[in-house]
């Protein structure tokens, strides 16, 4: 019918939105995606829900990525954490080392003892 009337027309005598005429579901089964989550998990198993979902979008899959994290939860895929231990002070340095004179002093009021290190600030301009 839309071919021969007016689009306006067919949708007002239907009672639908004229977008309904021009949109096309392209939702994907669970099962489809259930596979193509896996498939990156396993290829990526330190990927989280936001790397997957753009890898996904890599593949052509458009899905939100709640939609990955809700899915990836429900299969138990969580991303392996990988700790890495950050170093942020370097103790084998050839500069002196002075002694701590606030250790074991009781502190009873404020602005009795005021402590500052500028180790780092003073290393950087050394090296």
């Amino acid at each position: 019918m839309a071919n021969e009337y007016p689009k306006v027309a067919v949708c007002q005598a239907l009672g639908v939105p004229r977008s309904s005429l021009y949109y096309r579901s392209q939702r994907e089964t669970a099962s489809e995606l259930k596979r193509a989550i896996s498939d990156v998990c396993a290829e990526f198993p330190c990927y989280g829900y936001r790397r997957v979902t753009a890898e996904l979008g890599r593949r052509a899959w458009h899905v939100n990525r709640k939609r990955v994290a809700r899915w990836m939860a429900k299969l138990g895929l969580q991303a392996k954490k990988v700790v890495r231990k950050r170093r942020t002070t370097n103790s084998q340095h050839p500069f002196p080392r002075y002694p701590n004179l606030v250790e074991g002093r009781h502190v009873f009021q404020p602005d009795e003892v005021w402590v500052a290190d500028i180790t780092y600030y003073l290393n950087k301009l050394k090296m």
